[in-house]
């Protein structure tokens, strides 16, 4: 070998290369030894990732899906990172997409005032929703996949685990501190905040406490003879039994306003029902105003409406049980024709199904009113028009019947997430109210909700064959992904508006003594 090397000492020796190759543990040894002696990776980098990388759905969530996080830091997550420093990765994935589903979940249920319940029993109607929504909602749990597969690969040298932990759970600990001092946790000052928004979220925790709260508040409804509730109807079905039973009775229309809340500023309050105050209107009803409790969104309205019941969601599986209590049967033992309108499919929320069975004689929906010739609007759940829905119900409302009409109507077209550019006439709202100025989202909501009651102006102005009472009432307060949007809504009550014919107060009077105006 060295006679070799010297006598060709520009030929390099190719023995080294004709030895054994090194065994798959020496390799492993020496990956082991090369990766000690690099910079370790710091713990409180494990710890950062956990505390960001969760939030990164739930924000894509609230942007396109209107999901709104409430609170900044998923203590459960952290939790997880601590865990799974001693799982192995593919459990730590499993738990981790695990959460982001039950975070994402959460966010619809905080959005939407669903207990987890509700939004299983909503996931029926998931091929109701348009195609872009479901191709929203599945990019987001994909996109929740790929970070939860990152998270559990991102670990720290074993001699880190302590720091890594501790970073985790001084954070979790640190966010449910503030919000315990600050009054945003339950456990304390429940009532009293100090500032709008929360630190730390547990989805799984919440999602329990509210679940096990709808059961035990679902067996009490079960067991209780009576749970009213209090309705903008109500007050119009007190006035309609001194009414006689008779051929000559008047028609009935009830509006539940999709996302018509309460705002806080009487302004803006009393900017969306500005067009009751129109002198013409006024010259033929007596227009009265005022607030209902709430409860949930548009389902439990409607059940608090039709029913004055508390029931909510619980209405999709006892409407036939419910149906003597509610206004149907009772408009039917005066006379009435029943009939149900809405905007969207009629199996969303499986309305096409309980309709009936509550006793409206016609249920029509989207399919029906295309049929029909009614164009549709855009927005979060493209439908017919809600402007050319009240045209519609005008026009039977001016066609004689031989019976008297109870016509409820669910409206559509304001429920969020709205469209920026609504499809309606630019009445420059949004560049001179200045409320409605710092938000695009507020204003469209605004415009959206007042086309509405204007469309409701021009059917009350009708010459209809019958005099009729209108009601227009909110189902909820609209949820606004964004917390300064919500914060300007009653989080309790909801507004309503009733329009009485004149002629019908007149008829109630006593002779001889004046006739009296409804504050």
């Amino acid at each position: 070998m060295s006679d070799s090397a010297g006598r060709f000492p520009h030929v390099p020796s190719i023995l080294p290369w004709l030895q054994p190759m090194p065994s798959w543990a020496h390799l492993t040894r020496s990956a082991h030894q090369c990766a000690s002696c690099n910079p370790a990776t710091p713990a409180v980098l494990i710890a950062v990732l956990y505390l960001m990388l969760p939030n990164l759905p739930v924000l894509v969530a609230s942007g396109t899906l209107c999901g709104l996080p409430h609170g900044i830091v998923n203590v459960e997550c952290l939790a997880i990172g601590a865990v799974g420093l001693f799982l192995p990765r593919r459990m730590v994935f499993v738990l981790l997409l695990m959460e982001s589903i039950l975070d994402f979940s959460y966010s619809i249920c905080y959005t939407y005032r669903f207990t987890l319940g509700d939004l299983l029993t909503s996931l029926s109607c998931l091929s109701s929703l348009p195609a872009l929504r479901l191709l929203e909602g599945f990019a987001v749990l994909f996109f929740s996949a790929i970070l939860s597969a990152a998270l559990s690969m991102a670990r720290p040298r074993r001699r880190m685990r302590a720091r890594a932990i501790s970073a985790m759970l001084a954070i979790a600990v640190l966010a449910s501190a503030i919000d315990l001092v600050d009054g945003q946790n339950f456990l304390w000052r429940k009532d009293a905040t100090l500032t709008p928004y929360r630190l730390a979220r547990s989805p799984l925790l919440v999602l329990a406490m509210w679940e096990t709260s709808s059961i035990r508040k679902g067996a009490d409804a079960r067991t209780a003879t009576n749970l009213p509730m209090k309705s903008a109807s109500a007050e119009a079905i007190s006035f309609l039994s001194r009414e006689p039973k008779n051929a000559d009775s008047p028609n009935v229309v009830l509006i539940l306003v999709e996302s018509w809340g309460l705002p806080l500023d009487s302004q803006l309050a009393n900017g969306l029902t500005q067009p009751f105050g129109d002198p013409r209107l006024r010259n033929d009803y007596e227009v009265s105003s005022g607030a209902v409790p709430f409860s949930g969104l548009t389902v439990p309205g409607e059940a608090r409406e039709l029913c004055h019941s508390t029931a909510g969601f619980e209405i999709l599986n006892r409407a036939s049980a419910m149906a003597s209590n509610c206004l149907p049967a009772l408009f039917h033992q005066r006379g009435y024709e029943n009939l149900a309108v809405h905007g969207f499919l009629g199996q969303m929320f499986h309305r096409n199904v309980w309709y009936p069975q509550l006793g409206f004689d016609q249920s029509v929906f989207k399919p029906d009113l295309e049929e029909l010739g009614l164009p549709d609007c855009p927005g979060a759940f493209p439908g017919t028009c809600d402007t050319s829905i009240a045209e519609w119900i005008g026009r039977r409302l001016q066609t004689p019947a031989s019976k008297p009409r109870f016509i409820y109507w669910v409206t559509l077209n304001s429920h969020l997430p709205e469209p920026s550019h609504p499809n309606l006439p630019d009445d420059g709202l949004c560049a001179t109210e200045v409320q409605l100025q710092s938000s695009s989202a507020l204003c469209s909501w605004f415009r959206l909700v007042r086309a509405e009651h204007q469309a409701v102006e021009k059917m009350a102005l009708l010459q209809t064959a019958r005099p009729t009472l209108f009601i227009l009432v909110g189902d909820h307060a609209p949820p606004f992904s964004n917390p300064a949007l919500r914060a300007q809504f009653s989080s309790t009550e909801v507004p309503f508006v009733m329009l009485m014919p004149k002629d019908l107060i007149a008829s109630q009077e006593p002779s001889g003594e004046p006739k009296g105006r409804r504050k």
